[in-house]
């Protein structure tokens, strides 16, 4: 999910901190359609690609839930995150990792997938950038499960009339090129839908909210601390009203005033 980093480039203490509320968060039905998918469909030990792999969190919720063995391929431009990613999950499936540039072609990388996942990812993407991943799934009959990518709703259980101007700021920086073109934010979602239907895809979504709480306290701060450097980036003479709302909105959350829904979707595609 946009944080409002620079770039596509996540410290491994951010991943660390969203994982628990990623795989609670992740929608159970779209997985057992998958995993019923694999079964019936893939008469091999499966091949499933997870791009923008991270340090692996995604293999670790799916783990947990796809038929045994798989062989696993971890794809991110972050050599560093890879090297955290673990091994020996499972007995018999196969974990392996490449340092890739998702800007470059697809296709290629994804031949051959029976499966092509990605987390909290595609927000960060273009229209255009969707499309060939689309494209390239489709070219290689894989299934496609994109998890957790943002779709806009960002609401506080009490209001602050900062509220609105803060997140519409936010918004707009989630367009930056984010380097794999101009980002969609939270339109992602809607575009990842028509560009799988357009190729053939039966397609299913389900939303994947975070629901952060007073339990959530270092996320939500964490959260809250990416959105008020992406407001002032965008409203740099309103700096100081910025970090006022951000610290009035960690704190409400920290002791139970206002609890934070950020929208999220989860979207399985299947030939």
């Amino acid at each position: 999910m946009s944080d409002g980093a620079d770039s596509a480039h996540f410290p491994a203490d951010w991943l660390a901190l969203r994982e628990p509320v990623d795989h609670r968060s992740r929608v159970g039905e779209l997985t057992r359609l998958l995993a019923r998918h694999l079964r019936a469909c893939v008469a091999e030990m499966p091949t499933v690609v997870d791009l923008g792999a991270g340090c692996g969190s995604n293999l670790r919720y799916l783990s947990e839930h796809l038929p045994e063995p798989i062989r696993w391929r971890l794809l991110d431009h972050d050599a560093a995150l890879l090297a955290a990613v673990p091994r020996h999950l499972r007995e018999r499936d196969i974990v392996s990792t490449e340092t890739v540039d998702l800007s470059m072609p697809l296709a290629p990388v994804l031949a051959g997938a029976d499966l092509v996942t990605a987390s909290a990812l595609i927000d960060l993407a273009s229209a255009d950038w969707i499309g060939g991943l689309c494209g390239a799934c489709a070219a290689a009959g894989a299934a496609v499960l994109i998890a957790l990518t943002v779709d806009g709703r960002v609401t506080f259980a009490d209001d602050d009339a900062d509220d609105e101007w803060v997140r519409a700021a936010v918004a707009r920086d989630q367009h930056r090129d984010k380097g794999l073109g101009l980002a969609l934010g939270g339109d992602a979602p809607a575009v990842l839908i028509d560009a799988l239907g357009a190729r053939g895809y039966a397609v299913g979504a389900r939303p994947s909210d975070w629901r952060l709480g007073s339990a959530d306290a270092a996320l939500a701060g964490a959260l809250i601390d990416g959105w008020r450097k992406a407001a002032q980036r965008q409203c740099p003479r309103k700096r100081d009203a910025i970090a006022r709302w951000a610290l009035r909105r960690a704190a409400a959350v920290a002791d139970g005033r206002a609890a934070l829904t950020v929208g999220h979707l989860d979207v399985l595609g299947i030939l």
